[in-house]
């Protein structure tokens, strides 16, 4: 069970108009706050996207959204500054984590997003709380909404910021970060890593999300095969990846040129096959094996054949799919169509 321990929401705002954008107190709330009736609300809501969060399948090979990032050497290293001390990104996260001050340390970890590269307007939710029997930081992004930042901070009542503003907190995510990274199957902590959410997928997976905390870039297998085309690509005169499809299926592993050296398997990649003006897209090692998918060519006509034992011919989805055809036994023989 999701336990939200403390919250605290910072409204982030850029704009050509904003110079040297800072980050604005929406409000806090703490473990007293919580029992209130307003604060109840408001844990209900971030528990709920917690949820959402801790329910996502990271690092999967279906998905493209959820990723674990490990930090780099900048996260333990590079100083930021905080109430006169300085603090690291991954202490930040600690200090969130153990619920000390989270109102400061929200406030910094929203001005190193706000100073971050192409990062947007945000509203930024920073909870300390438990599950698995374990203690976490989480950063939750909820839609921005105009006029957050207006909010009276003033007000005498913490708890009535969020009943007066109840919309401020939306039960939609994002984005998310949750420290650290957590295995529930295996019951093990990693501190060298967090759990990374964007919603979206790979497409809009933002640099500037992993960016400000200094976490190292956690591309899908896909990305990889993409990048290790394009490199590949780029580096022949007919900006083709192969010169010749022998060269295609004959090929191995490619190194990129980046900093590590990252060799890349592209059989792990998909290849899309546009064909009788239909896209097809198989495995590139189902093409290059040549077992159940084929490229053929007759004179100069091609042929994309795809061989199975069983093939299924239906209509319909779900529990109203139905076959077209009971038995395929005198389905013509293919030597006799070529």
């Amino acid at each position: 069970m999701v336990d939200v321990e403390s919250v605290a929401v910072f409204s982030c705002e850029m704009g050509e108009e904003i110079e040297n954008p800072n980050p604005d107190l929406v409000g806090t709330l703490d473990e007293d706050d919580l029992v209130t009736d307003a604060g109840a609300e408001a844990e209900r809501i971030v528990a709920s996207m917690l949820r959402d969060t801790l329910g996502r399948r990271y690092n999967s090979d279906d998905t493209k959204n959820a990723r674990n990032h490990s930090f780099t050497d900048a996260a333990r290293s590079a100083s930021v500054n905080l109430e006169d001390e300085d603090r690291t990104t991954v202490e930040l996260l600690e200090r969130v984590r153990d619920g000390s001050d989270i109102e400061s340390v929200g406030e910094s970890l929203s001005q190193l997003y706000l100073n971050e590269a192409r990062s947007v307007s945000d509203l930024l939710i920073y909870t300390q709380f438990s599950e698995y029997d374990e203690t976490f930081a989480a950063i939750l992004k909820t839609p921005y909404l105009e006029g957050a930042h207006e909010i009276d901070l003033d007000h005498e009542d913490t708890e009535a910021v969020f009943t007066e503003n109840e919309r401020v907190i939306q039960e939609e995510t994002d984005k998310s970060v949750v420290y650290p990274k957590y295995d529930k199957y295996e019951e093990h902590i990693d501190e060298d890593s967090a759990q990374l959410y964007q919603e979206g997928g790979a497409q809009h997976y933002a640099k500037y999300w992993y960016g400000f905390l200094n976490l190292k870039a956690a591309p899908h297998p896909d990305e990889l095969v993409e990048s290790a085309i394009k490199q590949r690509a780029s580096e022949n005169e007919t900006s083709a990846a192969y010169p010749t499809y022998q060269d295609f299926t004959d090929g191995g592993p490619i190194t990129l040129d980046d900093a590590d050296g990252t060799e890349v398997d592209v059989d792990q990649g998909d290849v899309s096959v546009r064909i009788a003006g239909k896209s097809i897209r198989v495995s590139i090692s189902e093409l290059r094996e040549s077992n159940n998918v084929q490229l053929a060519r007759d004179g100069d006509q091609f042929y994309l054949l795809l061989s199975d034992l069983q093939p299924e011919l239906t209509v319909g989805s779900g529990n109203g799919k139905r076959s077209l055809v009971d038995d395929l036994s005198n389905v013509p023989d293919i030597r006799d169509l070529f």
